[in-house]
Order: structure tokens, then C-alpha cells, then sequence
């Protein structure tokens, strides 16, 4: 076990907390597989989870809220819960070294990024990583292209004390409503539509209380100087925002949108130094971080390519599997992307559908066995209805593929 995540002294070029639910097992799993095991020893990846659930209720806009409210118990009201899974995650951990269960962190209910871990890890850092250069987050369904990652990064002497590194946004943030809104640096807060609009129990004109724009890095990846990790440590204003989320036992309740709030904390915890704003180096580009697709190589959604630094939205071992082996070869000069195997193995509808032949010549014999591995845990889950068609089947498929890599990921 290498229990570096817990504190260490040795220099490090990057250290990455990695949000993770407690069940994402698998996808821990395959962090470790690939990208983590090729990092290198001065880049540290810990995956965080939240010590407690806190039961937060849908937002005023769900229209399933009132189903919500119908449930037995009224629905929730902001209770805080153990984590039913602590002694699985205390058992990884013990394994790995590399599952952090922070005091004072905690997950949302009802799934997505929970914010109330973020100021947690920018705690540890500022306690237990005294000789990281840069501190940077990402979620535990991004594959980073470590070598592209660290090529972009300056020393932190020649950086500017302030900078940010990731995809950039501007927002606005409203701290009586803990909800953001899209902007731009020209542009005035409170202009959108939904930051004018009052849901029932609102008071009015919260449109008012919209403060920035402030330039923002979304969450697939994003990393900054220590110091930056430090002072959002420290400030009286994050950790007073942190601790009432943490609390609220009614609106307005926090509900996930970490990429905005950690821009708006560095916006106000820079002014409460008495500093100027953050200082972005130059933005990954759509064509260096992006959501994961099959086909095109344009936009939002592409395949990736040697020029991915982030690549989101790998929802299996498998599709974290492939893209780590399309890197591999791109970086030797003959990219391997196919169509076929990629969507045998980054959609789970897809599996059964392709032959595993399709990727033969990407995998090595390593990864093609454990891929048929897989397709014999999966099989034994579904049973023959998985070499059927039309969608009851590929549901079937996917829900088999989830429990195969469950179990593979509780023996690993």
C-alpha cells in the first residue's frame, strides 16, 4: 500500500483529488489501472468521499419534488446520515492508500459532484502536502493524459501566484440561493432568466444578490499553485459557506455544482486577502478537454486523440480501458481508434452487439483478457438474453456489464 494521500513530505509535482461516490468502486478500479498506475511518483491521485450523506431535498424547480415530499417520511430535509459504506471504503483504503474519507466532507444523496468535499481537500492539502507544486481536481470518470498535462503546466516560481489552469468559464454565484449563472466578464449579474426567475417560498429580487462575473475552470480538470489550495483553506468566507451547506436543514440547500461555487470561493477569498482576481494560463481548448464519443473529432464530443489532456464521461472500466490504449498509441505515432471497438467498450449498450475481435490489435493480450474476463462475469449475470437485440436487451447488457465489473472490482 502506498498511503502517500494520507500526508507526505516528498516533493511532488501535482497531487489530484479525485471526487468519487462511495459505490464507484469500479471506476476506482479503473483509475488505478490506467492513467494512475503511468503517472509517475510526483504526481499523487487520491479519490475523495464524503464522510457522511447529507440528504439534500430536490430543488424547487424539480418537477419531481413533490414525489419527493410524498414519501413516507416527508421526503428530506437536510438530515445528516453515516456513510453506510465506511468500513468498504476504511477496507480499500487500507489496500490502496489512496481513498480519503475527510472529516467534516459529505455526500449529496441524490448523486452528481457533491461541493460539500471540495474546501475538505484543499484543507488536507494545506495540512498534510507541504511540497506539492500544483493541487488540482478532477472526477473519478476523467482520464488525464499525464505527460500532456504536466507539459502544460509551468514551475509554480515562473507561474503567476494566482493562476488557474483547466477550461475556463466566467459565472456568477448567488450565496442566498447557492446557484450560479453562465457570464462573461463584460456582462452584468443577475441577467439570466432563471437567476430573475422566484420559486415558490423564494423571496423576491434574488437576481440582486448575484455577484462576479469571475472567471471559473469546469470540473473534469482543473489545477492551481498550492497557494491558491491554502488560502481557500484558510478563508473565513469558504469555510462559513462550507459549514452552513454542510448544515442547512432548509433552503437554500446545496446541491452539486462544484466547477462554479470553487470559482466563486477563489472570487472571494482572493478579495478577503486583499489580492486581485485569479490569473488563468492559457484554457485547454475543446480539442484537449471534452466528453467522450465514438465518432465525431469535432466539438463537445469527440474520440480522443494524442492532443486529449482530459478526457470525461468514461462511465466504465472498459471505456477508461480504451481510451488509455488509444493514448498508448498515439503517443507512438499510430493511433488505433476504431469505431467498432470503441463502442463495444465505452457503451455498455454496445458490448455484445461488436465481437471482442474488434480490438484485437489496440488491447494488449494483458487487456484483451481482461476484457474477456469481463465478458464472462457479464454473461454470467445475464444469461443468454444479452445476445439479443433491441433495447430491453442492451438495458440487460448494461446492467450486466455494471454488476461484472462490481465484482471484479470487489477482488481486485
Amino acid at each position: 500500500m502506498n498511503a502517500r494521500c494520507d500526508g507526505t513530505t516528498s516533493a511532488l509535482r501535482l497531487a489530484v483529488g479525485i471526487m468519487s461516490r462511495p459505490t464507484n468502486t469500479p471506476q476506482r478500479l479503473a483509475v488505478r489501472d490506467t492513467w494512475a498506475a503511468t503517472a509517475g511518483p510526483t504526481v499523487l491521485h487520491c479519490f475523495l468521499v464524503g464522510a457522511v450523506i447529507k440528504r439534500t431535498p430536490r430543488s424547487p424547480w424539480d418537477p419531481r419534488r413533490a414525489e419527493e415530499r410524498a414519501e413516507p417520511d416527508g421526503g428530506p430535509k437536510g438530515e445528516i446520515l453515516p456513510n453506510p459504506h465506511a468500513a468498504a471504503l476504511a477496507q480499500e483504503h487500507s489496500r490502496f492508500g489512496d481513498v480519503l474519507v475527510l472529516a467534516n466532507s459529505a455526500e449529496i444523496h441524490a448523486g452528481g459532484t457533491s461541493g460539500l468535499k471540495t474546501i475538505t481537500w484543499w484543507q488536507h492539502v494545506a495540512t498534510k502536502l507541504p511540497n506539492v507544486e500544483w493541487v488540482g481536481k478532477c472526477d473519478d470518470d476523467t482520464l488525464i493524459n499525464v505527460p500532456r498535462l504536466l507539459s502544460r503546466l509551468p514551475s509554480v516560481d515562473s507561474a503567476s501566484p494566482r493562476a488557474l489552469f483547466g477550461t475556463i468559464k466566467w459565472g456568477c454565484y448567488s450565496d442566498q440561493r447557492n446557484k450560479w449563472e453562465p457570464s462573461y466578464k463584460t456582462w452584468p449579474c443577475g441577467r439570466t432568466a432563471f437567476a430573475r426567475s422566484q420559486a415558490p417560498g423564494e423571496a423576491a429580487n434574488l437576481s440582486l444578490t448575484y455577484e462576479g462575473p469571475y472567471e471559473l475552470a469546469l470540473g473534469w480538470l482543473f489545477a492551481m499553485p498550492r497557494r491558491l489550495a491554502v488560502l481557500l483553506a484558510k478563508c473565513k468566507y469558504a469555510n462559513w459557506f462550507h459549514e452552513r451547506a454542510l448544515h442547512a436543514t432548509h433552503e437554500p440547500f446545496l446541491r452539486k455544482e462544484d466547477d462554479p461555487l470553487n470559482g466563486f470561493w477563489l472570487y472571494k477569498c482572493l478579495r478577503e486577502a486583499g489580492e486581485g482576481p485569479v490569473e488563468p494560463l492559457r484554457a485547454m481548448r475543446e480539442g484537449e478537454a471534452h466528453n467522450m464519443a465514438c465518432i465525431s473529432p469535432h466539438g463537445l464530443y469527440r474520440r480522443p486523440s494524442n492532443q486529449s489532456i482530459a478526457v470525461h464521461f468514461l462511465k466504465t472500466v472498459s471505456a477508461m480501458r480504451y481510451v488509455a490504449a488509444v493514448l498508448r498509441s498515439a503517443a507512438r505515432g499510430a493511433p488505433l481508434h476504431s469505431r467498432e471497438c470503441c463502442a463495444r467498450m465505452v457503451w455498455p449498450t454496445e458490448r455484445f452487439v461488436h465481437s471482442p475481435s474488434v480490438c484485437n490489435e489496440l488491447l494488449t493480450p494483458e487487456e484483451r483478457s481482461l476484457e474477456e474476463q469481463l465478458d464472462v462475469a457479464a454473461r454470467s449475470h445475464g444469461g443468454a438474453a444479452l445476445a439479443g437485440k433491441g433495447r430491453g436487451a442492451r438495458k440487460r447488457a448494461k446492467k450486466a456489464l455494471a454488476m461484472a465489473e462490481a465484482a471484479r472490482a470487489q477482488v481486485s
